[in-house]
């Protein structure tokens, strides 16, 4: 088996999990998200599912919420797990964040924060 090959299948076996956490920012009101640092933090998640891998990518079925998204992840090989671990995370986070944005539900995440921040005593 080639080497490209090899680090392939060890990044799709130990950093593609099969359920993901992602933390959804919270909506501002000039369009713009704020991650949020200290307080009431909500999560998504995510459930990823491989669907075909090529010699530098994989395709991600990601199912969040009411959607399932494919995504082509591309796996650089000259990269270390670390940080393909965190480019795929933040892929996730970016996927997730459109889509709900794409959909108008901005001001559903925003009334969940405030919901989390309600019934947090």
């Amino acid at each position: 088996m080639e080497i490209r090959q090899k680090y392939i299948d060890f990044i799709i076996e130990n950093l593609i999990h099969n359920l993901v956490k992602i933390q959804l920012p919270l909506p501002g009101d000039n369009g713009e998200n704020y991650c949020v640092q200290e307080g009431t933090i909500l999560y998504m998640d995510i459930t990823i599912q491989v669907i075909e891998i090529y010699t530098r990518a994989v395709k991600l079925k990601l199912i969040f919420d009411a959607y399932e998204k494919e995504q082509i992840f591309f796996i650089p090989i000259a990269e270390s797990p670390e940080l393909i671990e965190r480019k795929l995370h933040y892929t996730l986070k970016k996927v997730v964040i459109e889509t709900f944005e794409n959909n108008g539900r901005r001001q559903e995440i925003k009334q969940w924060y405030d919901e989390a921040k309600r019934n947090r005593f």
